[in-house]
């Protein structure tokens, strides 16, 4: 009875063992989240916070939904967002190109906020300060 209840454990644990967040999806995920938060900081929208990420970073994706939702410690203040949620939509288009859109569900229409190209990988090894050691 022991060792069934140690195999039964043994097989729960490992089945919730956390999934590895792939590599280009993180790289994929930094580069528009900071898009989306240096969008929102310029326009003088900082108290969003990142609230819902579909899908999530197991999985590459071309197309990634951002929700935002207005900070809980803002309800304290005064002059609160008249809406609560934005919502975005990051596209990678290639390698290089991002492009961020601003969703409007009620309406079923987006809006196209800013783009980015990357310059190719070459040029960035040329721009960086200090060389990484290959082994």
């Amino acid at each position: 009875m022991k060792i069934i209840t140690l195999i039964g454990t043994a097989l729960i644990l490992s089945a919730c063992q956390p999934q590895q967040i792939n590599q280009a999806a993180q790289q994929q995920h930094f580069i528009c989240k900071s898009l989306i938060e240096g969008f929102l900081k310029t326009q003088r929208l900082g108290e969003y916070q990142l609230d819902h990420l579909q899908p999530t970073l197991h999985h590459t994706a071309a197309n990634r939904a951002y929700s935002y939702r207005v900070s809980s410690d803002v309800n304290m203040r005064i002059n609160m967002p008249i809406q609560q949620n934005l919502d975005f939509e990051c596209q990678q288009n290639s390698a290089q190109h991002f492009e961020i859109k601003l969703l409007n569900k009620a309406q079923g229409n987006s809006q196209s906020l800013l783009s980015l190209d990357l310059p190719p990988q070459k040029t960035i090894d040329t721009l960086t300060a200090f060389a990484l050691k290959t082994q």
